[in-house]
């Protein structure tokens, strides 16, 4: 239903905003791969400061990295075909069971901090130097496995809205952070930091950087009642239809949402 209503929204926006939705998909075609068809994780790296970053490189399939590491993507939704690498047993295996042909992979440095945060934003149409909006939420993980790999389709995972637990001074120390990770103009940040504290001090990892399709994870919080998640979807595609109005003309696009949907169906199969 809620995805639904993002749909609903952004194109009821849209049409009031007199500008095609499909132009969601150029917000960030700036930093879209032409070639290999994909927002690269690759490329990403390249916008993430060296403190934040972590080392991954591209899997040649002989290469022993570092271990443990995970063995990922280059590009995915939702954590699909990612691998933990705890020995050379595992990335043995895990190279086996991926088609190599199919999709590129990774092998990504794990973060060790204990906890995981995802910020969610939206920058000002009218001000590329401040957002629009921002949430902040906490996943959490109530498995015993270390490092473990969260997302929609593990149990284990929850969503906790934390945005009011910052103040609107340390909102705005947040975005000064992240507002030139890339001039992305709607993004998912997944970081991970021991705490808050460590997070607004900058002592963090960079865990993933969306921006396709960024779904606001505060739309998982259970606790969240179902009229605010509407208000949210409702602002969120307001702002998203008024950035689509400033969008430059440009007679040839990229073809993105397509190329896109291939190289998800291709991770899926893997």
């Amino acid at each position: 239903m809620i995805r639904i209503s993002l749909i609903f929204w952004l194109i009821a926006y849209c049409i009031r905003q007199r500008v095609a939705p499909h132009h969601f998909f150029q917000l960030n075609s700036d930093y879209f791969n032409s070639t290999k068809n994909i927002f690269s994780k690759l490329d990403m790296d390249r916008n993430i400061p060296e403190q934040w970053r972590l080392t991954q490189l591209e899997d040649d399939g002989r290469t022993v990295p570092a271990l443990p590491a995970f063995l990922k993507p280059e590009w995915g939704q939702n954590s699909h075909g990612i691998f933990f690498i705890r020995n050379t047993s595992d990335l043995r295996k895990a190279r086996r069971q991926r088609v190599v042909k199919r999709t590129a992979y990774l092998l990504q440095e794990v973060a060790w901090e204990e906890r995981e945060y995802d910020v969610f934003y939206i920058r000002s149409a009218d001000d590329s130097q401040s957002y629009s909006l921002l949430s902040v939420t906490e996943v959490r993980n109530c498995g015993h496995s270390d490092p473990v790999i969260n997302g929609v389709h593990n149990k284990d995972s929850s969503y906790h809205d934390i945005t009011e637990d910052f103040t609107s001074t340390e909102q705005e120390l947040l975005w000064t952070m992240l507002k030139n990770v890339g001039s992305f103009q709607i993004a998912r940040v997944g970081l991970r930091a021991n705490s808050k504290q460590d997070l607004l001090a900058g002592n963090l990892h960079i865990i993933e950087v969306n921006i396709f399709l960024p779904f606001p994870l505060i739309l998982l919080d259970e606790s969240v009642s179902f009229p605010v998640k509407y208000q949210f979807v409702k602002k969120s595609m307001a702002l998203a239809a008024r950035l689509i109005a400033k969008l430059p003309q440009k007679e040839n696009r990229h073809a993105i949402f397509f190329r896109q949907l291939i190289a998800h169906y291709k991770v899926k199969g893997c």
